[in-house]
């Protein structure tokens, strides 16, 4: 079953990317585009090795439970025609919205977390914060919406209103429902790389609280990933029938669904 998604779950997801500071492969001296993303996105891998700003916003809608609510393409211009096609376009900017960036919207995209009147603040996949074309991880970006650059906005297929400052929009009816399932109702799997000890998360308080409700640990739940954290999730995983194996020293999907643990937005 797919998730119902809400622009917010993406945003977070992307919000721990960048706070990750995940890059691409580099050998030889370069950046090679290589990444995980196109691995492990569906339909994403004959691509590997080339420009993986789309495919990075795809990732996160796998992660969050529905790729389709986005345009199935790594190709920006396609995804421009597409988001037109699906009456899905505007000029205006919006949370959760993926901006088109270049010529005719064909270069660069990125995803939309928060606008102004003057800027938009976004999470960008094969980008940089160094001003260089050349793009090697995923980094949160600030723009000028005045910046010639940015050409337009596509609303992906979201199961929820969209903030936007688009005077027209009105979101469809026919996608707007309420979860019917646990990817929706609770926050995705962040992936094994986010449990870091260090990171600092709402998620993992929420996550922390809900460890301490199921009796897997007596630790103090903070937005610090801890030892704590993990030897909790150690006995969670011991509690669940330890899917899979031995615990690895972090939760597999399994079991982070399991657990239930709400979204911290």
């Amino acid at each position: 079953m797919v998730a119902a998604i809400a622009p917010q779950t993406l945003i977070e997801l992307g919000q721990q990317e960048a706070a990750i500071k995940y890059q691409e492969d580099y050998a030889g001296g370069t950046w090679t585009n290589v990444n995980k993303y196109a691995a492990e996105t569906p339909g994403m891998s004959p691509y590997q090795g080339q420009s993986w700003c789309l495919i990075g916003l795809l990732w996160l809608a796998h992660r969050a439970g529905d790729v389709t609510i986005m345009p199935q393409t790594p190709a920006c211009d396609v995804a421009v025609s597409t988001y037109q096609s699906w009456s899905r376009w505007s000029w205006y900017p919006a949370v959760g919205a993926q901006v088109m960036l270049g010529s005719g919207g064909a270069e660069h995209t990125a995803l939309v977390y928060r606008y102004d009147s003057a800027q938009i603040w976004t999470i960008e996949f094969n980008s940089n914060n160094t001003g260089s074309s050349e793009g090697d991880g995923v980094y949160l970006r600030v723009r000028n919406r005045s910046d010639p650059k940015v050409y337009g906005y596509g609303y992906p297929k979201y199961a929820a209103p969209m903030v936007t400052s688009d005077p027209n929009w009105v979101d469809d009816p026919a996608l707007l429902k309420i979860s019917s399932g646990s990817a929706a109702a609770y926050a995705p799997y962040p992936g094994p790389d986010w449990f870091r000890i260090g990171r600092t998360s709402p998620l993992a308080l929420a996550s922390g609280k809900r460890l301490v409700a199921v009796g897997a640990g007596t630790f103090t739940p903070s937005a610090d990933i801890g030892q704590s954290d993990l030897n909790a999730w150690g006995a969670w995983h011991t509690t669940q029938g330890s899917p899979g194996g031995a615990y690895p020293g972090y939760p597999g999907e399994t079991i982070w669904r399991a657990l239930q643990v709400p979204h911290s937005h």
